[in-house]
């Protein structure tokens, strides 16, 4: 048997893209581009090309100190555009870390001060980085954030395009208006993968025969499946992944959302493939890599020397060598 996950790729973002209508968003999700360099070059002004090289080095580091030294020995060209004010350079982080952050965190209405906490930075570091994703990166957002807030003064109630609707009933505050935007990204997502967990589960084709659903968590399937036919198994996640890629509508935008594919023995260990038809050679060689790992130690020690005891002899030898 193999588990095999459907997560949905950045799904929440993209949501956001249309559902803001924002033009650099939706340009970066057509376009096919990293979201977290994209977003790093919007909010920084540096080269695409001296984020990808400057992540390659400093990766998730976080001392300022070791990121400065780094930067200096690797990419000074970043500094040179920091000296004549030409890009925005964080201390704590990398650029392109910093486009993860933003994007995973800046959508829903967060303030520099939670930033500075949850990401664990100086607010003087995290101000600018929030400012400028909803200012300088994406000016869209603040307008869809407002018009929820008008929606929220009309009846608090919020639809998203599945047709479930929320009717949020407290304070009016910062705290409501935070609730507010989650709400229409974070349920599609989540009605998206539910949908599709009922239409495999329904699905009466032969090749759903042999299949067990193992999990649903927020915006990812997990299944198991026996591995005695690859075809099978191939038909299994094209019909999953359509299941997972509903086209959505929001503001006149109609698009779908990507599925990224792992495979594991265990939920523990998952690897990613690119498409169904590389799970074969991905199990094969985790199988292999679980055989060696069951094989006994081999020890390179010498052997000992086999020990003889001394023993009496059986009474009927001692009488008849007497």
């Amino acid at each position: 048997m193999i588990l095999i996950e459907f997560d949905l790729a950045g799904a929440e973002w993209v949501v956001v893209a249309y559902l803001s209508g924002d033009k650099n968003m939706i340009d970066v999700v057509e376009s096919g581009k990293s979201p977290h360099v994209a977003t790093a070059a919007l909010i920084s002004s540096a080269p695409e090309e001296l984020i990808l090289a400057e992540h390659k080095i400093v990766g998730s580091i976080t001392s300022p100190t070791e990121i400065a030294a780094l930067r200096i020995e690797h990419v000074p060209e970043l500094l040179d555009l920091q000296e004549k004010d030409a890009i925005f350079l964080p201390r704590s982080m990398s650029l392109r870390q910093m486009g993860k952050k933003s994007n995973h965190g800046l959508n829903y209405g967060m303030k520099y001060r939670r930033a500075a906490l949850e990401w664990e930075i100086l607010e003087a570091e995290a101000m600018p980085i929030v400012e400028y994703y909803s200012t300088v990166a994406y000016p869209g957002i603040p307008e869809w954030w407002k018009a929820t807030r008008t929606q929220m003064g009309k009846d608090r109630t919020l639809t998203n395009c599945f047709g479930r609707k929320v009717r949020l009933l407290g304070e009016k505050g910062s705290d409501l208006y935070d609730q507010a935007y989650s709400f229409v990204p974070q349920s599609t997502v989540v009605d998206i993968c539910l949908q599709a967990m009922c239409q495999a589960f329904e699905d009466r084709s032969i090749e759903f025969v042999p299949w067990h659903l193992g999990a649903q968590v927020h915006d990812s399937l997990m299944i198991q499946v026996p591995t005695h036919d690859w075809l099978v198994v191939e038909a299994i996640c094209a019909k999953v992944i359509k299941y997972m890629s509903p086209e959505l509508e929001y503001n006149g935008h109609k698009f779908t959302l990507g599925v990224d594919i792992k495979v594991g023995l265990n939920w523990g260990d998952m690897r990613s493939v690119k498409k169904a038809e590389d799970i074969r050679g991905v199990y094969e060689a985790l199988v292999a890599e679980a055989a060696l790992q069951l094989l006994p130690e081999v020890s390179s020690a010498e052997p000992e020397e086999e020990q003889t005891l001394d023993r009496p002899a059986p009474a009927a030898l001692q009488i008849r060598s007497s």
